[in-house]
């Protein structure tokens, strides 16, 4: 499960990933980066804390996890604001077997989700209706 407070990817790893992908607009100051990828992977437990296909701790997080957080810094870093904008649209639908994810508005990041989804299909499972499976049983 992810931490929202401790970082799972540390700003080492994450400049050598966007270096490596020569990312040029992965730039700006220490603590701006540092935010944006608290901010990433904020927004990446909001979305995925609840459906992790296996237990680990923040710090044992797998490096597909990693990797999707330092994509939601990046686009956090590009566009502030632009993660706690997709919070705030919410999910249109989601899926488990191919992995997506369809957001409410902001097509333009559609491939950008769609990266991230697949990263984490591995990792991901269903969210299943627990209440309704222990009621159905009774």
């Amino acid at each position: 499960m992810l931490s929202y407070t401790e970082l799972a990817v540390n700003l080492g790893e994450a400049n050598a990933y966007a270096t490596a992908r020569a990312w040029t607009d992965w730039a700006g100051a220490d603590p701006v980066k540092t935010a944006a990828l608290r901010r990433g992977q904020d927004w990446i437990g909001w979305l995925y804390n609840d459906r992790w296909a296996g237990e680990w701790e923040n710090d044992g997080a797998p490096e597909n996890v990693k990797y999707a957080i330092i994509i939601a810094a990046r686009m956090e870093l590009v566009t502030p604001g632009r993660l706690s904008k997709a919070k705030k649209r919410g999910i249109k639908s989601a899926g488990a077997g191919s992995a997506r994810v369809e957001f409410f508005g902001d097509d333009g990041a559609k491939d950008v989700y769609e990266d991230i989804e697949g990263l984490l299909a591995g990792l991901i499972v269903r969210k299943s209706s627990t209440l309704f499976s222990f009621a159905a049983r009774a």
